[in-house]
């Protein structure tokens, strides 16, 4: 199924309004499509690329997901594999499953959004659109982010991870890695599986992460694992005090006392995404610098604490930034970190800024959600406020919201629709059924 192959021609302003508009076509625009047609909505979705899957349309293949596969099963909507090729079809099994490809017009890219008192007025580049209700899911990671650091007559290679196509070119290279999240932890897998000559590792900081021998879709304890923990005994201090308990000891058990952070873990505060098993067993194969690249000089890395050492390829684990200035709303021109969007929403969903506008993902970041299940709860809520049944609050959430606090979350602004009691069972069913039926898709 090729959905660029079946979509339509889009329907122009001064028709009726739509009822609702989404801007992209990753995992949280089309899930959110696919509640909104089953609730009956007239809702239209723009993206300006030419295939839907967002991020995950473009990524070089050997790029996977944290969660384990079973966890993507959302609405009997299996995920066949944890790579790029099989993520990316995922999105587009959403759009088959659902008949969603004539509600979606690809290669229309959003060059601003108005509100005009009782509707948005959308402009793309291929005509104008009217809607009631705006929803925003462009995702909190859809621009590359590499430093502006000094370039002197460089030689050095450089690539973004998500530029990395052929991982083989790094054998017998000398390549420098940038960053200290789960990226740089990837890169610097690649680097080893491939035999580069030389591996140098620059961040000022190493994240939290989880020391594992296995695969990071086969740790334990798993993301849904770990979230279940928080969700049962309903107390962040009891998880974060077995949490750092059993993390000293992983850390020592690996040798990988260097690594660990000083801040102490917080699930309210910190991921606690699996670490590398090629990178935390060779670990001593890793020339690892604490600071920031200063300039690339020739085929040198100079970095701020003075250090300076020859490199082929450097690999930027940078991360990505989150750019709204096509909006055209001056209140979001600035906004590029899920942190500082996170103060404009109430319920992490509900702009504070303008009537009738959602944003959907931009907290997935910071969470430890499998992406179809945190998108399929902020969904339905968001589809019910639009319907009139349950009213999303403006109230600002400033923490990192794991895994089933998602649910919990929006089981209470679903009150009106689901007594409290009921939300409470539901929840503790779910998470028990989660647990039990790993290979089970869950309806949500």
């Amino acid at each position: 199924m090729i959905v660029r192959e079946q979509v339509t021609e889009g329907r122009e302003a001064p028709g009726r309004p739509y009822d609702t508009i989404v801007i992209g076509a990753g995992y949280c625009g089309v899930i959110f499509l696919a509640y909104a047609r089953e609730q009956g909505l007239d809702c239209l979705l723009l993206d300006k690329q030419d295939d839907v899957g967002g991020l995950w349309a473009w990524l070089p293949s050997w790029q996977d997901i944290q969660n384990r596969r079973q966890d993507f099963a959302v609405n009997a909507v299996p995920l066949r594999g944890v790579t790029q090729p099989a993520i990316h079809q995922h999105v587009r099994e959403w759009v088959e499953k659902y008949e969603l490809a004539p509600h979606i017009r690809l290669r229309h890219e959003v060059t601003s959004v108005a509100w005009m008192g009782d509707y948005w007025n959308v402009e793309t580049t291929r005509g104008t659109f009217r809607c009631r209700h705006l929803a925003v899911a462009s995702g909190a990671q859809n621009e590359p982010r590499v430093p502006n650091v000094r370039r002197v007559r460089s030689d050095i290679v450089e690539l973004h991870s998500s530029q990395l196509r052929r991982p083989e070119d790094l054998r017998g290279q000398r390549v420098t890695v940038v960053g200290g999240g789960s990226s740089s932890w990837d890169l610097l897998d690649l680097a080893l599986e491939q035999g580069a000559d030389e591996i140098h590792w620059v961040c000022r900081r190493v994240l939290w992460f989880l020391p594992t021998g296995a695969k990071k879709q086969r740790a334990w304890p798993n993301l849904r694992q770990l979230a279940i923990m928080q969700t049962v005994l309903n107390s962040s201090d009891a998880v974060n005090g077995f949490l750092r308990w059993m993390l000293r000891r992983l850390y020592r058990w690996h040798g990988l006392e260097e690594l660990e952070p000083d801040e102490p873990f917080d699930i309210r505060k910190h991921q606690l995404i699996p670490g590398r098993r090629v990178m935390i067993r060779n670990l001593h194969a890793i020339s690892r610098h604490q600071g920031q690249v200063r300039s690339l000089e020739g085929n040198e890395v100079v970095l701020t604490n003075g250090d300076r050492f020859a490199t082929d390829t450097l690999l930027w684990a940078t991360g990505y930034r989150m750019s709204l200035e096509y909006l055209g709303l001056p209140e979001f021109a600035e906004v590029d970190t899920v942190q500082e969007l996170r103060y404009r929403l109430g319920s992490l969903v509900r702009s504070r800024d303008y009537p009738n506008l959602f944003f959907l993902g931009m907290s997935l970041l910071d969470s430890t959600s499998a992406t179809p299940f945190f998108a399929a709860v902020e969904a339905k809520s968001v589809v019910s406020h639009i319907l009139g049944r349950c009213e999303v609050p403006d109230r600002v959430i400033p923490n990192v919201v794991a895994y089933w606090d998602v649910l919990r979350h929006f089981s209470k602004v679903n009150q009106p629709n689901e007594p409290r009691m009921w939300s409470n069972l539901k929840l503790f069913m779910l998470a028990l059924w989660y647990q039990l039926l790993r290979n089970r898709s869950v309806r949500i």
